[in-house]
């Protein structure tokens, strides 16, 4: 490719009206301005979400045409149609403009129509309803990008909406377990078709100075078959096609600051990381951070393409890198974000027979990702005694299925747990962050349930109810001590005039 290019990526949040869109394309055309300056910035490649909300709107509306429930069918797809006509007001002022984007959006809604009934043909027969539901899911984009596309173009920036899908995926699996609603169908992403088919696709437009406005979170098959890559999947999907353009950089832009040290609605004086390596956020999405998707990174990180998470609300703000370790800023030790993982049960697994051959774990752990219970930490194994969490609603299965399979070990379960995870990289090599994550839990008095370690942190196993003062127990000793309350002088100055007059009385 000619073109240094980047991925900006906005969620659904930073689409979700008019006047948010129109924010948007302020960030895309500021991006286009800097890239023609001449001071080597990349060439902005755009991926979008459906608008806040519709997605789950466009699953209604698939249950609705499956069930045969013709009027709430009729009447989603209305309150579709007037959502997205309301944006179109806002997105754009020229009349030329939104009288095309109109059209644009009632040829796409066109489509749509025709899609439904194509599934409410598939269920009446009987027949698998996946693939045709993903295919009434991946609307949301595709009409998202018409909206943005037209919102730049309005601002005086050559933009051109991709309707097609950029991701080739393999075909998912199909079978009577499929779950249509809630749970789009995912595929897996074919690296070297996907690149060939981005590169076709945004290469032309990038030769005529035209900024590509592309769909995130859908994909298709070889065959043709539309696919997605799950709920909440366009941070993935903006990371595989930055991985197949072999871009600079992608940045997430979304509605908080960055990547913080803690949950900031829990605690006041969570502080924004400006870096942090891939290990650390996957780590930190693992354990309950919700600011990038958990597979966002697995396209990038081999490639060392860092990812950058922005507020679109605040875009002066530069936010967190994620990326490769840097010397000097991920060789610290200690922890440099806490956050918490709640509804959580701690299985304890102990042989019978104290003399006999060990059992191997990998036959507890496959017998666990059978029943679909993988386990969130491992806590201890020592032979004859083993000890891990899973999500309290899967440890029913996963005990039926231990006492089953393994009637030589005695199978115990502690629930309502939660685990309080610091992480950092190199945490263990300081002797004494671990030594003061479970001294911070001692002075206030929480129970320590299980830990675990490893280079990128400490795990502590809590009571739930106990979870989030253990959180901000945490916070406090190991990231940002408690801000001290600090009286206004004059009032300092009063009381203590009070003070003297009362001891002189």
């Amino acid at each position: 490719m000619q073109h240094a290019v980047c991925v900006l990526k906005f969620g659904g949040t930073s689409v979700g009206n008019g006047e948010r869109i129109r924010q948007v394309a302020k960030i895309v055309a500021d991006h286009v301005v800097e890239a023609r300056s001449g001071k080597d910035s990349p060439t902005p490649v755009v991926v979008v979400s459906a608008m806040s909300g519709v997605t789950d709107q466009l699953l209604r509306l698939a249950r609705y045409a499956c069930t045969g429930t013709n009027e709430e069918c009729a009447r989603e797809l209305k309150q579709l149609k007037q959502k997205h006509f309301d944006a179109a007001a806002e997105v754009v002022e020229q009349r030329e403009h939104q009288a095309q984007l109109l059209g644009n959006l009632l040829s796409t809604l066109e489509a749509l129509e025709r899609d439904v009934k194509a599934l409410q043909l598939v269920a009446q027969q009987g027949q698998n309803v996946t693939l045709r539901t993903a295919a009434v899911a991946s609307y949301g984009e595709r009409l998202s990008v018409l909206l943005v596309a037209a919102a730049v173009r309005d601002l005086g920036t050559a933009a051109q909406a991709i309707q097609k899908e950029i991701i080739i995926t393999t075909p998912p699996q199909l079978n009577d377990d499929t779950q249509p609603f809630g749970v789009v169908v995912g595929a897996e992403p074919l690296p070297r078709e996907t690149a060939e088919n981005a590169h076709g696709l945004i290469d032309p437009l990038l030769a005529e100075g035209v900024t590509p406005i592309a769909c995130g979170f859908l994909g298709r098959t070889l065959t043709g078959y539309v696919t997605t890559l799950g709920r909440n999947g366009s941070d993935y999907s903006a990371t595989v096609i930055g991985a197949a353009l072999d871009c600079q950089e992608v940045t997430i832009y979304t509605d908080v600051d960055g990547v913080l040290t803690t949950d900031p609605r829990l605690i006041a004086n969570a502080r924004l990381l400006p870096h942090l390596s891939y290990a650390e956020a996957a780590r930190l999405s693992w354990f309950g951070a919700k600011v990038l998707h958990p597979r966002t990174l697995i396209p990038v990180a081999p490639r060392n393409i860092p990812v950058r998470v922005r507020n679109t609300f605040r875009p002066h703000l530069r936010g967190t890198v994620v990326g490769p370790v840097v010397n000097g800023v991920n060789g610290l030790s200690g922890a440099r974000a806490i956050t918490v993982r709640r509804n959580l049960a701690l299985i304890t697994m102990e042989s019978t027979n104290l003399f006999g051959a060990p059992e191997n774990a990998g036959q507890v752990f496959e017998l666990a990702a059978r029943v679909g219970a993988a386990p969130i930490a491992i806590c201890s194994s020592s032979g004859h005694h083993l000890s891990f969490v899973v999500e309290e609603q899967a440890a029913d299965s996963i005990i039926a299925a231990l006492q089953h399979d393994m009637g030589d070990w005695l199978v115990r379960c502690r629930r309502a747990l939660a685990a309080c995870a610091c992480i950092g990289s190199g945490f263990v090599s300081d002797p004494m962050s671990p030594a003061h994550a479970v001294a911070a839990l001692a002075h206030e008095r929480i129970l320590v349930i299980a830990q675990g370690s490893s280079e990128q942190g400490i795990t502590l196993i809590v009571e739930d109810r106990a979870s989030v003062r253990a959180l901000r127990s945490l916070h406090r000793e190991l990231i940002a001590p408690a801000i001290p309350l600090v009286r206004h002088a004059q009032a300092t100055t009063k009381e203590s005039s009070l003070a003297t007059s009362a001891s002189r009385a």
